[in-house]
């Protein structure tokens, strides 16, 4: 058995009112970005166009990318059908 995985614990339980809380002109701002949250819902901790350089920063800043709440933040201006 693989000792080194560890569990991922729940979000915390008031994630989804403050992200609900969270001010949407500054959400506005990562319109077609990948974001990750903070455990709590309180804060965007990083953000990219791209998953994978998003979670490269996550690492760089010392941050685990499962220990953030990955979201995406469409563009209303685009569609994002194939």
């Amino acid at each position: 058995m693989n000792q080194d995985i560890r569990p991922v614990p729940w979000t915390d339980p008031c994630f989804l009112d403050n992200q609900r809380n969270f001010p949407a002109e500054e959400l506005l701002r990562y319109q077609g970005q990948h974001i990750a949250w903070s455990w709590d819902g309180s804060r965007i901790l990083a953000h990219d166009s791209d998953r994978r350089t998003l979670d490269q920063k996550l690492r760089a800043a010392g941050i685990d990318p499962l220990e953030v709440i990955h979201d995406f933040v469409e563009d209303p201006n685009l569609s994002y059908l194939a």
